[in-house]
């Protein structure tokens, strides 16, 4: 039995970039839900026993009809799914397909609190795609929850499976495909025989959702041939999500609300008053600190600020301290600039990597954390737990 400890689906590139299969957006997060669950550095998959209760979770839904029913349809759709791939063998010049199965079996049961459960195991053939992984890619299933196409889900994958190889090396990222290849990949061969079609119905529905919903900002541009649409370039980055605010509905782009802080801003925010700086002051101090080295980290940042400060003033007293501190940084910007700056980056920079090598599952919880408020992080992560 797994017991669930983390939010990070890890997968190899290899499976992300070339298998194909059809599973609805509500499959796919169950699937990405299971695969958080498996330990990448075991030498095989454990059978997983997941209470009814969570799936229902995952699978909220407003269909009409019982929630008895639905599982057993979606146990027995889900169960009989198959992944294909090209294989190397090939018949008459063409590459033959090899097929295999998401699951050895899916078997309801009672967990040992009596509570109804399924249990989930993985088809052994699965080991080289989410076990001893060499370039692999972690989705954190959070992400994918608000998705409602399975298309968005699929893409998202591929998408941040790319960034993680050339995020380094290149501020935007571009991906060919031609139109039928696409269709394959996302399981549609045999539908949208026209492209108005298939632009409405995936093309432009995976640019809106992950736009709206995700660290992924994507556009995309068919390539025509003559008049005929004949492929997709998609061209697409990393991105923080900006959150409306109640009164104008307008992105937050000049200034912050104390509702629509992240959770780190949150954090710092505290910090900071802590610290006896008043609310909107501290508000006006975390506005003011910007860049992607410090976003999802803003805590971390004003903590070393702090450390910094205090290793340098004379001041004694809290509200001395508290003041001088914000004339140094709002008035005289020390922290923006000269020895000051290299030095609280360099720290940050530091315990950046050292969370990213010691705690991976806490280090992209932070990345996924800096592109939604505070409030809702806490949500989905109190939901999902």
């Amino acid at each position: 039995m797994t017991n669930r400890k983390t939010t990070i689906a890890r997968i190899e590139n290899e499976f992300i970039f070339n298998a194909q299969y059809q599973l609805t957006a509500r499959e796919q997060k169950v699937m990405l839900y299971l695969i958080s669950n498996i330990n990448p550095l075991g030498s095989s998959f454990n059978i997983q026993i997941i209470p009814l209760k969570e799936i229902k979770n995952i699978l909220i839904t407003k269909r009409s009809g019982s929630f008895y029913d639905e599982m057993l349809e979606f146990s027995a759709r889900i169960s009989t799914k198959q992944i294909v791939f090209d294989s190397e063998i090939k018949l008459k010049g063409k590459k033959m397909k090899g097929f295999i199965n998401w699951f050895q079996s899916i078997v309801p049961i009672h967990n040992d609190q009596g509570a109804i459960c399924l249990q989930f195991q993985f088809s052994n053939l699965l080991e080289p795609f989410l076990l001893e992984l060499k370039e692999y890619t972690q989705i954190n299933y959070l992400e994918a929850l608000p998705l409602k196409s399975s298309f968005s889900i699929r893409m998202l994958q591929i998408f941040k499976a790319h960034r993680n190889k050339m995020a380094k090396h290149q501020k935007k990222s571009k991906l060919s495909y031609g139109l039928e290849e696409l269709k394959t990949l996302l399981g549609v061969g045999d539908k949208y025989k026209q492209w108005r079609d298939f632009n409405k119905n995936v093309v432009q529905v995976i640019e809106k959702e992950l736009n709206r919903d995700t660290s992924i900002k994507v556009k995309a541009i068919p390539t025509r041939k003559g008049r005929k649409v004949v492929g997709i370039v998609f061209e697409f980055s990393n991105k923080a999500l900006k959150f409306p605010t109640k009164a104008t509905q307008e992105p937050i782009t000049a200034s912050l609300s104390f509702d629509f802080l992240t959770f780190a801003q949150l954090k710092a925010h505290k910090l900071l008053v802590e610290y006896s700086v008043t609310d909107d002051i501290a508000l006006e101090m975390i506005n003011r600190v910007g860049g992607s080295e410090i976003a999802g980290f803003e805590d971390w940042y004003f903590e070393k600020v702090i450390g910094i400060f205090e290793a340098k003033t004379n001041q004694e007293g809290e509200a001395a301290k508290a003041g001088t501190l914000v004339n140094w940084f709002l008035k005289k910007k020390i922290f923006e600039q000269g020895d000051h700056f290299a030095t609280l980056m360099e720290r940050l920079q530091a315990r950046k990597k050292q969370l990213q090598k010691e705690q991976s599952d806490a280090w992209t919880n932070r990345l996924l954390a800096r592109n939604m408020t505070s409030e809702e992080f806490k949500k989905r992560i109190k939901k999902y737990k």
